[in-house]
């Protein structure tokens, strides 16, 4: 009994953002996102615990955040592969909690992230599909507690999941200067090493305030309302 209060009181000693204090939604904060700004995510399903517990961490997802005009958007490694969503949708829809942590100041300030080759490397990986079993290996290594390979591989991988897929990300945008987890590679990081590098903070949890209008389906075909999310591989006529 003692042993499992301590491993939870342990791991949950990683910090998250807190819900405005006024109560403010991201209808009310999405001016304030920036290109690089992290999305950290707390699910209720039961992957996510499993990801939760193997990784000590009260999160089981990322997304990257982008301004794309006066849109805001968000770059993940879902199920159905790499993506790209509008932020309010993820916000509306995700089954959980939903976390903005930006980039810390002086990190912008120096130019530590180029923000068009961030935009550039996550399009370009759009379609990529979900690693499976990626993920289930580094589900083992920890297990095992085996020693992590801190080398990439140069080659674009041919499946990602999230924390590989964004540890990528920023990588590549920062010229290698941010490096979530400096002892291990992409394909061995987990969302909990974005909340430890010291290179995010945690400013507020997101809350859908669009009444529910966020959550509807974003293409009309016909008198029924269908979902689409473009996913790189298919394309409309």
């Amino acid at each position: 009994m003692s042993s499992t209060v301590g491993a939870k009181s342990h791991r949950w000693r990683i910090p998250r953002a807190p819900a405005h204090e006024h109560g403010r939604t991201y209808q009310d904060l999405r001016h304030e996102i920036q290109t690089g700004d992290l999305l950290l995510f707390r699910g209720n399903r039961l992957i996510s615990g499993w990801i939760e517990e193997l990784s000590d961490s009260p999160y089981s997802h990322c997304a990257i955040l982008a301004r794309w005009d006066e849109r805001i958007i968000a770059f993940q490694a879902d199920l159905r592969g790499v993506e790209i969503l509008p932020a309010s949708t993820m916000v509306c829809k995700y089954q959980g909690k939903v976390d903005w942590w930006p980039l810390k100041p002086e990190l912008r300030r120096a130019g530590t992230l180029d923000d068009r080759l961030l935009l550039d490397t996550a399009l370009t990986l759009l379609g990529v599909k979900y690693a499976y079993w990626t993920l289930i290996e580094l589900g083992l290594r920890i297990l095992a507690g085996r020693t992590l390979n801190p080398t990439e591989a140069h080659a674009t991988p041919d499946s990602l999941f999230c924390s590989q897929f964004v540890s990528l990300v920023y990588r590549t945008a920062s010229h290698e200067k941010i490096r979530v987890n400096p002892a291990a590679n992409d394909a061995c990081t987990s969302p909990a090493d974005f909340a430890t590098s010291g290179f995010f903070e945690p400013r507020y949890q997101l809350f859908d305030g669009s009444a529910g209008e966020a959550c509807r389906d974003l293409l009309k075909i016909g008198p029924d309302p269908q979902v689409h999310v473009w996913d790189g591989r298919t394309r409309r006529a």
